[in-house]
C-alpha cells in the first residue's frame, strides 16, 4: 500500500531544496492521483498545462502600460501611459492587470529571461488602442503591459506556499481537504509605478514607501509649494510646444487640486503622470533630459 505520508515528506524535501517547480508538481500529480484527491489533481494539472479560462487571482499581476508613439516630424517616443486616465472601467481593469495563463514551467523560464530593460512584457490587443488615442499626441505604433521578474516569481512562491502548507498536514496525517487551501491562497502584493499595494488581507512592511491610505493621501503645505515650483518649470518646457489643450486642462486640474484644503496625492499623481504623454511632441532629448526628471521629482513628493 502506498504510504502517502512518506510521499508527502519526499515532495516537501524537494520544495525545501528549491527543486524545479515543474518536477515537483509532476510528482504531486502522481500523489493526487493515487490519493484520489480530485481538487488537488485539477489544480496541479492546470498549473502544469496552463489555464484556458481566467487564471487564479495569484496569477493576475498589477502591471504598467507603455506605448510606442510616432510623433509627426519628431520620430518615435516610448512613454509610460497612466492607466487611470482610461474612463472605461473594463478597459482600465484589463490594461492595469496582467494575467498569466502559461504552464508553471514557462513562468519559471520567464523569471530568468527578460527583455533588455529587465521587464516581462505582453502585447496589448490593437482594439485597446482606442482607449488611449484621445490622450496621445501622435499615432500609437505599439503598446504593451509590463511587470518585473520579481513580481512574476511571486506566482511560484504562492504555489510553493500552498503545497508546503497542504503537505505538512498530510505528513502529520491530519484529515484535510485541498480545496480549502486553494481558497486561502493570498492575492499578490504588487509593485507598480504608484508605490506598493497589498491586495490581500495581510500586512505590508514597506520601509521608506508612501502608502496611499486615509490621511497619508493628503500632501503637506511644503510639498504643495514644491509642486507649484516644479509645475512652473514644466510650463517653461511646454511653452516650446504648440498649444496643447490636454496639457492645459491637466495643469488647471493640478492647480485646482493644490488650492484645496486637503489636496489628494492620488489625484495629483494621476495628473502629473499624464504630462509626458501630452507633451510627447517635444524633442526627444528635451523629454529625456528636462521633462522626465521634473515629473519624477513631482511624483516623489506624492
Amino acid at each position: 500500500m502506498l504510504n502517502f505520508k512518506e510521499l508527502a515528506e519526499n515532495i516537501l524535501t524537494d520544495l525545501m531544496n528549491n527543486g524545479s517547480m515543474s518536477d515537483i508538481l509532476l510528482k504531486t500529480k502522481i500523489f493526487a492521483s493515487k490519493r484520489g484527491d480530485k481538487e488537488l489533481l485539477e489544480w496541479v494539472t492546470h498549473e502544469l498545462e496552463g489555464y484556458e479560462e481566467e487564471p487564479p487571482k495569484y496569477r493576475i499581476l498589477n502591471s504598467g502600460l507603455r506605448v510606442v508613439v510616432h510623433v509627426p516630424y519628431q520620430g518615435i517616443a516610448r512613454l509610460d501611459f497612466p492607466v487611470d486616465m482610461i474612463e472605461n472601467d473594463d478597459a482600465r481593469a484589463r490594461l492595469s492587470n496582467m494575467p498569466f495563463f502559461s504552464p508553471i514551467g514557462e513562468i519559471e523560464n520567464l523569471c530568468n529571461n527578460t527583455d533588455g530593460d529587465g521587464r516581462i512584457s505582453m502585447k496589448v490587443p490593437v482594439f485597446a488602442y482606442r482607449y488611449m488615442t484621445g490622450f496621445i499626441n501622435g499615432d500609437i505604433q505599439d503598446a504593451y503591459q509590463y511587470t518585473t521578474p520579481a513580481a512574476v516569481s511571486q506566482i511560484l512562491v504562492s504555489v510553493k506556499s500552498v503545497l508546503i502548507d497542504f503537505l505538512l498536514k498530510v505528513s502529520n496525517e491530519e484529515d484535510i481537504n485541498f480545496n480549502n487551501f486553494i481558497k486561502t491562497i493570498p492575492q499578490m502584493i504588487t509593485i507598480n509605478n504608484s508605490g506598493i499595494m497589498n491586495t490581500g488581507s495581510g500586512e505590508v512592511n514597506a520601509e521608506g514607501a508612501t502608502i496611499v491610505n486615509g490621511d497619508n493621501n493628503i500632501i503637506s503645505a511644503d510639498n504643495k509649494e514644491e509642486l507649484l515650483i516644479i509645475l512652473a518649470e514644466i510650463d517653461k518646457i511646454a511653452a516650446a510646444v504648440l498649444p496643447n489643450t490636454d496639457y492645459e486642462v491637466t495643469v488647471k486640474d493640478i492647480k485646482a487640486e493644490l488650492q484645496k484644503d486637503k489636496p489628494q496625492k492620488n489625484m495629483l499623481r494621476r495628473f502629473f503622470s499624464a504630462i509626458p504623454t501630452f507633451l510627447s511632441g517635444v524633442g526627444a532629448s528635451i523629454v529625456a533630459n528636462q521633462l522626465n526628471p521634473l515629473v519624477s521629482s513631482a511624483l516623489a513628493l506624492l
